[in-house]
């Protein structure tokens, strides 16, 4: 018993002197991290004031931004860039054209085919190349001038396609455009030849115009500030151009035209169009008459009002919104010509005339991958006319209207790059009395800078 009392009295003395030591240590932790603490609290006191300052700041800014004066638009030096260096580009768009019929004897019924609106050469041809020169003139004015070259009647010929200049930032969506230009009716004839889809014109465009109307004159637009694309505008011209051809005093020819399109979703898009045509042509010769018995060839004149209206709708489809890997297009176009007057011939013919003529086409293009496409199109023609003598109509290339001309077409390409084009077509022709079969090989090569094509 008194052993374990005196184990008890030796742990005790033994442990005694440890406790204080202990205590001591307890003491300085709770003051250390009560200075940490305080630390940490001054610490985040700076940083949420630095943060109130910068908050203060980036407002007083934002404030400034919203009430400072718009700067204007800086202006290009001729000095110190290239802004007003000419672009100058070549486009080469050769063919080889195989037919089963004579190429001389082609025609459309009911239509008098003018300038370039028959079949060119058969073999090997030139076809249309255009040297395109285009630069800003200065802080007002842009300028374009295309040269085009191109066979016809066997001869190489070289004439001014476009040359016209056009207003840069006239401001509240207006655009004015002075000197020969592709009228802007429908949509495929403000293109240039290179630009189309298959190597040869629509038969209407054949019939109406030989291929495409140009005019010199004066073209104003309008962009409206809708959320969809909207246009409207106006040209006025001399009327040279077939079938505004002949006399005029002053303006020969006027055009008014709107059209609209938007975007469905991020894959699709679609562009319609209207537009109306009117000239009033003192003697315009209808060619490429019509003998009678031993007598030479004959043509007649036409003295009234021609009227055009043309409607077009355009679709565009790729799968997310990416157009150079895969893509759809679908273009649509119908024009309806009024002519009302009198045709006569030498100066004891005449006869009262009202003629109609109409068409269109239809056309899709698929592109299966960025190097190859392929399309499908069809056109037709239709035309009526009233004469008070019928042999006039003759005289003015006009008979038939009997039968409507028709043709299909397809075509693939081979695209080895953004500037060359490989493309064959065929063509199943039933414009007139005997079908035809065509066949057109054709390349298209593009030589410096060369700007991009409308929608």
């Amino acid at each position: 018993m008194k052993s374990k009392k005196l184990l008890v009295l030796l742990m005790t003395a033994a442990l005694s002197p440890i406790s204080p030591a202990f205590a001591g240590d307890i003491d300085d932790l709770k003051q250390e991290i009560a200075k940490m603490r305080a630390d940490y609290e001054q610490r985040i006191q700076q940083l949420e004031q630095r943060l109130s300052e910068a908050e203060a700041t980036t407002q007083a800014v934002a404030d400034e931004v919203a009430t400072a004066p718009e700067a204007p638009a800086p202006v290009a030096s001729a000095n110190s860039s290239n802004t007003f260096n000419p672009a100058i580009s070549m486009v080469l768009n050769g063919s080889f054209n195989q037919y089963q019929n004579h190429a001389d004897d082609y025609a459309l019924d009911g239509f008098n085919v003018q300038g370039e609106g028959g079949l060119d050469s058969e073999g090997f041809s030139l076809g249309e190349s255009e040297l395109t020169v285009s630069s800003n003139i200065d802080q007002l004015f842009y300028g374009q001038a295309t040269l085009a070259v191109h066979d016809h009647d066997d001869e190489t010929e070289l004439e001014v396609e476009e040359a016209f200049i056009e207003t840069l930032g006239l401001g509240n969506g207006f655009t004015v455009r002075a000197g020969r230009y592709f009228a802007p009716i429908g949509y495929l004839n403000e293109r240039h030849a290179h630009a189309w889809n298959f190597a040869d014109a629509p038969l209407i465009y054949r019939g109406l115009f030989g291929n495409q109307l140009s005019t010199d004159g004066v073209k104003l637009s309008y962009l409206l500030p809708t959320d969809y694309m909207f246009e409207v505008g106006t040209s006025v011209g001399n009327g040279d151009s077939y079938p505004g051809s002949g006399d005029h005093s002053g303006i020969g020819d006027w055009l008014v035209y709107a059209k609209t399109g938007g975007d469905i979703g991020i894959e699709s898009s679609w562009q319609a169009g209207i537009s109306h045509w009117r000239s009033s042509p003192d003697d315009r010769s209808y060619s490429s008459g019509h003998s009678h018995g031993d007598e030479e060839e004959s043509s007649a004149l036409f003295n009234g009002d021609t009227d055009i209206t043309n409607l077009s709708l355009v679709y565009k489809w790729a799968p997310n919104g990416n157009f150079r890997q895969e893509n759809l297009t679908l273009i649509g176009e119908f024009m309806y010509l009024h002519d009302d007057g009198n045709i006569s011939h030498g100066s004891d013919e005449f006869a009262n005339y009202d003629g109609k003529q109409y068409g269109g086409y239809l056309e899709g293009i698929y592109q299966f991958n960025p190097q190859w496409r392929s399309g499908l199109r069809y056109d037709w023609l239709g035309s009526k006319h009233r004469a008070s003598d019928d042999e006039l109509l003759a005289d003015a290339g006009l008979e038939g209207g009997r039968s409507h001309p028709q043709r299909t077409s397809a075509m693939v390409e081979y695209l080895p790059s953004e500037f060359s084009r490989i493309r064959a077509q065929i063509n199943h022709d039933q414009s007139y009395s005997d079908d035809d079969w065509q066949m057109i090989l054709q390349y298209t090569v593009s030589l410096g800078a060369h700007g991009a094509h409308q929608y």
